[in-house]
């Protein structure tokens, strides 16, 4: 598969309708750091810390989001502040303090979450943010820790017995979540290997979801949980290859990227789905979403589907005009 061009240029809907966070992890991953737009967007996200540590969740703007400041802390990392740096330490300090005794971790009690927002639980550990945390906590060298052990055992804990894991022990879905169980999978792999008898008992239920997903990619639709028949849209056409903006490469890097014929379906729903507007728009929205159409954006470059070097010229001539 040959690089592509984009049929709509994505970068007007993201710089007038992307916020801070979204916006600097577009200049990041298009190596734009340097640019103005990029410092001022990287102060305004340190100004916007709380004096715990935390950071705003996006459901309560006064109120300390577990999610919202592990990811923030891990986009402070990418965008090259140091790991000793106050801001980065007072986050892991701040999330530190909200460990559960299981070793997971829930998001904050302290917020009400929407009844649509089924992947986060106040009362229950959620398996991928627990992820997102371990992530968080090797990147400033914790690693050895016994709060990183404990979240590692407990997320190792908790996987089914078809090899995958649940968003939280009693998410009220039947069977595994795949999108948790990618994101959870490749990072024991990388953690404990090939040989890990958690990575050989997961891989099957990942392959069968991909494989699922080629095919949903040709068909133009999926059957979602409910039953329902929805056209594919950006999140279920991403997610198994890039969970969220913080995610790695680890799957690309594990084989699956344009060799695989599934992974190239997958390219060519995405690159069909791209909205008149530039953006990609995620199931439960009718508008295009800039934090989902820079996921899309960096999993196309990351895949080498799209060039990046042409993303970024576009993305200059925007921030020339303003």
């Amino acid at each position: 598969m040959i690089k592509v061009r984009l049929r709509y240029d994505p970068f007007k809907l993201v710089y007038e309708h992307g916020d801070t966070v979204t916006t600097l992890h577009m200049l990041q991953f298009l190596s734009m750091l340097e640019t103005m737009k990029a410092k001022d967007l990287l102060l305004d996200l340190l100004k916007s810390q709380m004096p715990t540590g935390g950071f705003s969740s996006k459901f309560q703007k006064e109120t300390e989001g577990v999610r919202e400041t592990c990811r923030n802390a891990l986009l402070l990392l990418m965008c090259e502040i140091p790991s000793d740096q106050l801001n980065v330490q007072s986050a892991v300090h701040y999330l530190l303090s909200c460990q559960s005794d299981t070793g997971g971790w829930t998001e904050n009690p302290d917020l009400t979450i929407p009844e649509e927002t089924v992947e986060l639980n106040t009362a229950q550990e959620v398996t991928w943010l627990t992820a997102d945390i371990i992530e968080l906590l090797r990147s400033v060298g914790l690693e050895n820790s016994e709060p990183c052990k404990k979240a590692l055992n407990w997320l190792r804990e908790m996987q089914n017995p078809d090899g995958g894991w649940s968003m939280f022990k009693r998410d009220g879905f039947p069977k595994s979540d795949p999108d948790s169980t990618a994101q959870i999978l490749f990072m024991m792999r990388e953690i404990y290997g090939e040989d890990d008898p958690v990575w050989l008992k997961g891989i099957e239920l990942y392959e069968n979801a991909l494989d699922r997903m080629a095919s949903d990619s040709e068909k133009g639709y999926y059957i979602a949980p409910n039953g329902d028949r929805r056209e594919n849209d950006i999140y279920h056409l991403t997610h198994l290859l890039l969970s969220s903006l913080v995610d790695s490469q680890r799957r690309i890097q594990a084989g699956y990227n344009l060799d695989d014929e599934r992974v190239r379906k997958i390219v060519q729903a995405t690159l069909k789905s791209q909205r008149e507007d530039g953006g990609w728009c995620p199931f439960w929205t009718k508008r295009s979403d800039p934090t989902y159409t820079v996921l899309a954006l960096k999993l196309l470059v990351w895949l080498g589907a799209v060039e990046q070097e042409e993303l970024r010229g576009k993305a200059r001539n925007h921030i020339s005009r303003e």
